[in-house]
């Protein structure tokens, strides 16, 4: 625990200097943009309870945590709200719940992997009513008051917008995202033909992949066959399939820019593609994405390649950060909003909004071009 203490020491010294005084702190993007409310203080939480997951052999604060804190420091010096907030780490050894004169609890489960049982045992014995559930995980395990941001949120956006015209798919995941079962569920609700699904290994050439998926060495053999038939060289373009117009990808950034680009050189077609990105790896999207271009993506604004505030450096940069930063401000729009049922905050994961007692994000679609992404 005194690591911990130490390193949040640390952490709010670097936010407090690095916080602006002014209102040059706001990005200027639409994107990301704070409520313009006057916040009532006495109705704010004072004391604020923070559980989280640590394993014994990770003494670093969360990326979660830290985006907390930090969104915490900002509102330190604009409205003076400055609560205490004290950090309850869970072990698997270790299940320690204080209820003494804590106003809120806040619960952290911000992985990969499903909640462990002994942490979902342990944070259960919380009272309901003051707690509220921030997770990536659709599983809300009880709570009543919960902040859940999902990358099926993502897959939904992209999927709910797929235009009549892309009707016949190729789906593809890899490894790392191994989904491609949901996505083909999912697509097929929306009346959308499956012509193949694949999962993408690194072993296997990108280009070997999409010349048996687009059957293109189907059409050079018809090509040799018929030039020895002819006795002749005979000149032709070697052709994809006709039956596909679409590729939706589950992958991370980096397996989408080898793929993308293969598409391209195998076929003369022009396929719509979706790509959905990983969560499993923090890669953002860069200003200009020339292997990504004409693709179609939905991701939190803190990886797009948009102006963030000044107090959020490049290594603050990640969905963890970002699930953190807002769970702060939906604290303030909560407790401390006169309209506190009635507002759309642009965060740092998207637009959010409450629902009876849960609080919803709406994600970004947009498209990589020549000149950067274009918001749709």
């Amino acid at each position: 625990m005194k690591n911990i203490s130490l390193i949040l020491i640390i952490l709010l010294v670097s936010a407090c200097s690095s916080i602006p005084k002014s209102n040059e702190g706001e990005s200027s993007n639409t994107l990301i943009q704070k409520p313009q409310f006057n916040y009532k203080i006495k109705s704010l939480p004072q004391t604020i309870n923070i559980f989280f997951f640590q394993n014994d052999e990770n003494i670093l604060l969360p990326q979660e945590i830290q985006g907390f804190i930090a969104n915490s420091f900002f509102y330190n010096s604009r409205i003076s709200y400055i609560p205490k907030i004290v950090l309850s780490p869970i072990t698997y050894t270790q299940c320690k719940i204080e209820q003494n004169k804590v106003n809120l609890n806040i619960v952290f489960h911000v992985s990969n992997q499903p909640i462990d049982k002994s942490y979902k045992e342990c944070i259960q014995k919380l009272p309901k009513a003051k707690t509220l559930f921030v997770s990536n995980n659709q599983d809300e395990i009880g709570f009543e008051n919960t902040f859940i941001v999902s990358r099926e949120e993502e897959k939904y956006k992209l999927i709910q917008n797929i235009s009549e015209s892309s009707s016949r798919f190729v789906v593809i995941d890899s490894k790392n995202n191994t989904d491609k079962i949901s996505i083909v569920n999912l697509l097929k609700d929306y009346k959308k033909e499956i012509v193949t699904s694949k999962t993408y290994d690194n072993k296997t050439s990108s280009q070997t992949m999409f010349s048996e998926i687009l059957l293109v060495d189907r059409s050079k053999e018809r090509i040799r066959k018929l030039s020895r038939r002819l006795s002749e060289k005979v000149s032709a373009t070697s052709r994809s399939r006709e039956d596909i117009d679409t590729f939706f990808l589950s992958l991370d950034l980096k397996e989408a820019r080898n793929l993308k680009p293969a598409i391209d050189y195998i076929s003369e077609k022009d396929f719509d593609i979706f790509i959905l990105n990983s969560w499993n790896t923090n890669d953002k999207y860069q200003p200009i994405e020339k292997d990504l271009t004409g693709s179609i993506h939905s991701d939190m604004p803190i990886m797009m390649p948009i102006q963030m505030p000044k107090y959020i450096g490049d290594e603050n940069r990640t969905r963890e950060f970002a699930i953190g930063y807002d769970a702060f401000e939906i604290i303030l729009l909560r407790y401390g909003s006169i309209n506190s049922r009635n507002f759309i905050y642009k965060g740092l994961t998207g637009k959010i909004s409450l629902d009876q007692k849960k609080y919803k994000r709406s994600t970004y679609l947009f498209k990589i071009t020549d000149e950067g992404i274009k918001v749709l």
